[in-house]
């Protein structure tokens, strides 16, 4: 087994658990007729993150209660054991693996676990094979947070478009069958790879699933039911990008940048403008910012001006064309930039979020 020395620490942690049913059922609205049952297979293991399983389970679980006729999802959860404990201590009963056929998974769900557990599982003969057979005939290949490592180190996302929790996002980009990694992204979608980031990014996946399958009207109306805020697409990102590039450059000879850049959205900057700003030569600032950031000056720069147009965007009285100007976005510019960014247009970020 490969080693995971650097694996980020507590990547996902959770405390409760809720029930397979969803909510209760006194609540009976009926917005859509039920397609055939999807198999949903959750494969667990020792120390699993709870709440990535809890989450997007109560999802599809909800969808059932408010079908008529066939309920559209078949929830089973596995693992090498009769029975396995989450992170947070919660004991859930499982099918064995070698009793449950593969071949007949239509959604896979993995989710994610400490450094440890996933280390573990990953040793896990069985668990190995049996993911890998359910993933060459599934419709859909699922992971939560940390989940992504298994596929990765099962060869099954390489090249594919996925994300992580924020913390092993860079990890991620030098695992062995790494993906193309988004960092900007509570889920992402490529073929039939679906994965999300942290947590409760499962129920936006999960969400975004049940949109795919039974309409917007049904998601949203599951979203309200569970109490959720409003279905996010997996567009926005899972972290303030401006907090980001503040706690990378902390004590480092970039320290400033961050705070230099939002000061002067307005105003033409050239990489030349921010290099004499941090005291270097053009060539010495631009390997650092590789260094620090990951990013080059000017990926750096658009990222700290498009998280100001998120921000704007949120205050519906501020017109479109003033957010470009106090960003120093031209019209178009800003509408393009915005949508290779986020992959949602200004004006439908602004529908979910304003």
């Amino acid at each position: 087994m490969r080693h995971v020395a650097a694996f980020p620490k507590s990547l996902c942690v959770v405390g409760f658990m809720v029930g397979q049913t969803g909510l209760g059922s006194n609540v009976n609205v009926r917005l859509y007729s039920a397609m055939p049952s999807r198999r949903v297979v959750f494969v667990l293991f020792d120390s699993f993150a709870a709440l990535d399983v809890i989450g997007p389970a109560d999802v599809f679980a909800e969808a059932n209660r408010l079908a008529t006729g066939t309920p559209p999802y078949g929830l089973r959860f596995v693992s090498d054991q009769t029975q396995v404990r989450a992170s947070s201590g919660a004991l859930f009963g499982t099918e064995p693996l070698d009793q449950v056929s593969p071949e007949k998974t239509e959604m896979l769900m993995v989710p994610g676990a400490d450094e440890e557990p996933l280390r573990a599982a990953l040793a896990n003969a069985g668990l190995r094979d049996w993911v890998r057979a359910a993933a060459s005939s599934a419709q859909r290949v699922c992971s939560v947070c940390s989940g992504a490592f298994i596929l990765a180190d099962l060869g099954l996302i390489k090249g594919k478009r996925a994300t992580t929790h924020w913390r092993g996002l860079q990890l991620l980009r030098r695992w062995p069958g790494a993906p193309i990694v988004d960092q900007d992204a509570l889920y992402t979608e490529d073929g039939n790879l679906w994965t999300s980031a942290g947590v409760t990014a499962g129920i936006d996946m999960a969400l975004a699933m049940v949109e795919r399958d039974l309409g917007r009207a049904a998601a949203l109306k599951i979203a309200r039911e569970l109490v959720l805020f409003l279905v996010r697409p997996g567009g926005q990102s899972q972290f303030s990008a401006p907090l980001n590039l503040q706690a990378r450059s902390a004590a480092t000879d970039l320290s400033r940048l961050p705070f230099w850049l939002e000061s002067r959205l307005t105003e033409p900057t050239t990489v030349e403008d921010m290099a004499n700003a941090m005291g270097m030569s053009v060539r010495t600032f631009h390997r650092r910012c590789l260094a620090v950031f990951d990013q080059t000056p000017l990926q750096v720069l658009l990222t700290v001006r498009l998280e100001r147009v998120r921000t704007l965007l949120e205050e519906r009285s501020i017109p479109l064309k003033t957010i470009a100007a106090r960003t120093g976005f031209s019209d178009a510019g800003l509408r393009r930039a915005f949508s290779d960014r986020f992959g949602v247009s200004p004006s439908d970020y602004r529908k979910c979020f304003g």
